[in-house]
């Protein structure tokens, strides 16, 4: 096994088995259970329809479903309003009173609890609860929800420009079943309650709009908790902050006060929160007391790390606990269906990033479970979070109000994660896009603007601690080589700093992609490629713009379409890493995986194999590297082989005396060699004389560069394949 796989292997085992718990929550003692099977109308539900609200509508003929859960997931291939129905039975009632919670329902759901409308909510990714005190009993009761995913009304060419909902890829993207621009793209519909369901007794105090920030100066840290309080106001608030995996407990007293609270705690050497390359990914769990009296009431209990993040957009440089450093990124869509992001594939999929050497994830355009962002804090993995807004949408003041809503939802319930480091409010808006008046009739240059400039005040107004960004713009994603150009304009000086999407398509392996679609027993091309298109295919991109060879039959193609996204990659993550600070500080490649059976932008295939431009991507992003990846593969015997050497260290570490070697192999035999010593600035990039700057005879040869610390420890290695030929 070559040591990038090995360390791949070990990787992906150590994480799986570290801490891997289930996500499912515990009922509160006493009360019922409220996960597991369901009542499920299939049947879509008319608007009229509240005989499923009775306590003693018969149900039984009913489908059953599991919660949680997506229906699509379940067998039920259907959209719009569906009831579901749940029965459990109460010994008794706290005398506090009872909450009912949910952790996510995808997209509308009303509630209804022995009959009685309790409430509403809306939005697919955020968390909601219900006051049920007064309508409970003790014996049997009844549970309906009502829930309503629908699709976007396609009256005309121009659906896709005008949607209502707020679900980013979940209801229009590239990468859903059909595609972003055919009839068939918003079949398999996401709805369901896909987050746990549970009963609570309630507390004297509720917390809301919960905002933790932290900040750092030289060795030492202040945090800051800020909420507001719903219910009797105590005297005091006891703050406790415990170390998790280390000693380091302090417990903090605050007077209440009347309104918002804002609880600062003291400067301190906290233990801070680093990225997995910089350092240990610190946390503390934080718990909140209120106190009346004699009487302590814990009112949640959550995680928090202290750290800070700036981004200096001047510069296009970024800077987390003071320390300067270089984004090496991917994006990510682990699935359509919420319910199947669970704990077991968010660390096998953050594990397979951090082997590939990424150090940043971007949650592209959607909004995933709690539980992601708290495996990301403990594995030390940098979040760019998305709002989930993908190009257009209705511009009304009601839409607008209900994004901003939303917006604030995700900032109270996500933002106390040391991990999100950024935050975008919508994935190539309209006015971003002018590609979009080639497409749509009614285009407008300014649609959603407003939208944006009121979502990106929301985000100033409520989080400051963190970078915000108004949109992931399409000059920011150069698609060179797939949309447009060639992938060796990737070479070409960057007019930006941050790259958040680059990339190409690449098929999966024959036996995975021919349980995906119907290929000929002869292994034949289609005739057409309708039915490789609803899986996400792009034909015209791969043949007439990036230029991928058909080949003789599919393994041909798979291998060239593989190949092509390969080099692809890795030349342009080498190319923009060269111009680190000059201006790039950023690039996130276009994406991790493909996260329904398809073939896409993933460099790991559905199943989570590794494509070629995997190891592409692992050697490209090496914090510390030799980089000799060059746009010219082939050469003649009359010209000199000169390749460039550029030395990539993105660690805030130098290595005095560090020594680089090369190695020229023609079949076999060494051809020239050479070693060259020098000192490796921390943070830095450095040009050296290419090599081996000379003519060679015809033949086929390898590049290999290795770079080495005083100590003699392997720092990076990497190697370039060419030819030398006389034919053209």
């Amino acid at each position: 096994m070559k040591p990038l796989q090995l360390l791949l292997a070990l990787l992906t085992a150590v994480l799986l088995l570290s801490g891997c718990q289930s996500a499912v929550t515990q009922p509160a003692q006493g009360l019922p259970d409220l996960n597991g099977p369901w009542r499920f109308q299939v049947a879509q539900a008319g608007l009229d329809d509240l005989d499923p609200v009775a306590r003693h509508f018969d149900d039984s003929g009913w489908a059953s479903i599991t919660v949680p859960g997506n229906w699509y997931q379940q067998g039920y291939d259907v959209a719009g309003k569906h009831w579901y129905r749940k029965q459990f039975q109460l010994a008794s009632l706290p005398s506090s009173g009872l909450l009912l919670n949910f952790s996510g329902v995808d997209y509308r759901a009303q509630v209804w609890l022995n009959g009685q409308f309790i409430g509403s909510h809306q939005g697919y990714f955020s968390q909601f609860q219900f006051d049920v005190s007064d309508v409970a009993v003790i014996g049997r009761n009844t549970l309906s929800v009502r829930v309503d995913s629908p699709l976007e009304q396609q009256q005309d060419v121009s659906w896709s420009l005008h949607k209502t909902l707020i679900k980013g890829v979940l209801s229009h993207h590239d990468t859903r079943p059909g595609g972003a621009w055919t009839d068939r793209g918003q079949e398999r519909n996401t709805g369901g309650i896909w987050g746990q369901v549970s009963l609570q007794a309630k507390p004297s105090v509720i917390v809301q709009q919960l905002k933790w920030r932290s900040e750092i100066s030289g060795d030492s840290a202040q945090g800051q908790l800020q909420f507001d309080v719903d219910g009797l106001e105590p005297s005091q608030w006891r703050v406790t902050l415990t170390g998790i995996g280390f000693e380091d407990e302090q417990q903090f007293e605050f007077d209440a006060s009347a309104g918002r609270q804002t609880l600062t705690l003291p400067w301190r050497a906290w233990q801070l929160w680093w990225p997995r390359e910089y350092g240990l990914a610190n946390r503390y769990q934080l718990s909140l007391a209120a106190i009346s009296g004699n009487r302590e009431e814990t009112l949640l209990t959550t995680e928090v790390g202290f750290r800070q993040i700036h981004y200096d957009g001047q510069l296009g440089q970024w800077y987390l606990n003071q320390q300067r450093l270089f984004l090496r990124g991917t994006n990510y869509i682990p699935s359509l269906y919420m319910a199947d992001v669970d704990e077991a594939m968010i660390r096998r999929d953050l594990a397979l990033m951090a082997a590939a050497n990424v150090n940043i994830v971007r949650v592209h355009a959607m909004v995933l479970p709690q539980r992601f962002y708290q495996v990301a804090n403990e594995l030390g993995m940098m979040v760019w979070q998305d709002f989930p807004l993908q190009w257009g949408y209705i511009d009304t003041k009601a839409f607008q109000q209900e994004a901003q809503r939303q917006m604030t939802q995700m900032l109270s319930q996500f933002g106390h994660h040391p991990s999100i480091v950024a935050w975008s409010a919508h994935n190539e808006p309209p006015w971003d896009a002018d590609w979009m008046k080639w497409k749509y009739p009614d285009y407008d240059p300014n649609q959603n603007k407003a939208l944006d400039m009121a979502l990106y005040q929301t985000l100033q107004d409520h989080d400051r601690s963190r970078p915000s960004f108004v949109a992931s713009l399409t000059k920011e994603h150069p698609w060179l080589g797939w949309y447009s150009g060639n992938w060796r304009d990737y070479g070409k000086p960057s007019q930006q700093s941050l790259i958040t999407e680059f990339g190409a398509q690449a098929l999966p392996d024959l036996p995975v992609w021919s349980s995906v679609v119907n290929v000929n027993a002869d292994l034949s091309l289609p005739q057409d490629f309708e039915q490789w298109q609803f899986h996400n295919f792009q034909a015209k991109e791969s043949f007439e713009i990036a230029g991928v060879d058909k080949g003789r039959n599919v393994v041909e193609l798979i291998h060239n379409s593989q190949q092509y996204q390969a080099r692809l990659i890795r030349y342009a993550a080498e190319s923009l890493r060269r111009q680190k600070y000059h201006p790039v500080g950023g690039i996130f490649q276009f994406m991790m995986v493909e996260h329904w059976p398809s073939a896409n932008w993933g460099i790991l295939d559905f199943n989570r194999n590794p494509k070629p431009g995997y190891q592409a991507l692992q050697v490209a992003y090496q914090p510390v590297m030799p980089s000799i990846m060059h746009d010219q593969d082939r050469f003649t015997p009359d010209e000199s082989v000169s390749i460039p050497i550029y030395l990539l260290n993105d660690l805030p570490v130098p290595y005095p005396d560090a020594s680089l070697q090369l190695q020229l192999m023609n079949a076999g035999r060494l051809v020239a060699s050479d070693k060259r010593h020098f000192d490796l600035a921390p943070d830095s990039v450095a040009q050296l004389a290419p090599f081996p700057s000379q003519p060679l005879t015809a033949g086929g040869y390898q590049l290999y560069a290795k770079l080495f610390a005083s100590n003699g420890e392997l720092l990076g290695e990497s190697q370039f394949v060419f030819e030398v030929s006389d034919e053209q």
